[in-house]
């Protein structure tokens, strides 16, 4: 499920935004990631055997313009049909949602429930064949993901642009 069109006014009230919030961290080339059109810098994309594998395989469904990419994570590919570019990006946090981070705003959010994991990213994107996008701005991305017996799931995911609302981390996880 991707954005889901009835939670954006309740979750507005007990979120806060996310770009505000965050910078990007001075990373070392070790932990920056590529992905894009016959190379990655992630030796599981395809697999989903853990939270970080999902991701990784869901950026390259992103750099390739892949919808099997997508669907090996139950990912919804993104609206319309993106070209391939390359796609440079930093994990910043990964968290496990708890119970006790649910609040009355937040029951019916079906991408919010305790045990789904939120890895909170930096990218930026740039053509297939550039060297690399330094001249791009980082952008916030967020993923929500679930275990299904030993594989993981995207159950949600939001990123700027997105039009039910901008980038944001509840409080209970910052």
């Amino acid at each position: 499920m991707r954005r889901p069109e009835h939670a954006a006014p309740r979750v507005g009230a007990v979120f806060v935004a996310l770009a505000a919030a965050l910078a990007i961290r001075a990373a070392a080339a070790s932990e920056m990631q590529n992905v894009g059109p016959g190379h990655a810098s992630s030796t599981c994309v395809g697999e989903s055997g853990s939270a970080r594998c999902a991701v990784d395989t869901l950026m390259a469904c992103f750099a390739r313009a892949s919808r099997s990419l997508c669907a090996r994570i139950g990912a919804e590919p993104p609206d319309g049909a993106p070209e391939p570019r390359r796609l440079e990006y930093v994990v910043e946090r990964e968290s496990v949602i708890s119970a006790d981070q649910i609040t009355d705003d937040l029951r019916e959010i079906a991408w919010f429930k305790p045990g789904f994991t939120l890895v909170e990213l930096q990218i930026r994107s740039c053509k297939p064949d550039a060297a690399d996008c330094d001249s791009e701005t980082w952008e916030d991305l967020q993923v929500y993901l679930r275990q299904q017996g030993p594989a993981w799931r995207v159950v949600h995911w939001r990123a700027p642009g997105d039009p039910d609302a901008p980038v944001q981390v509840p409080d209970a996880l910052r």
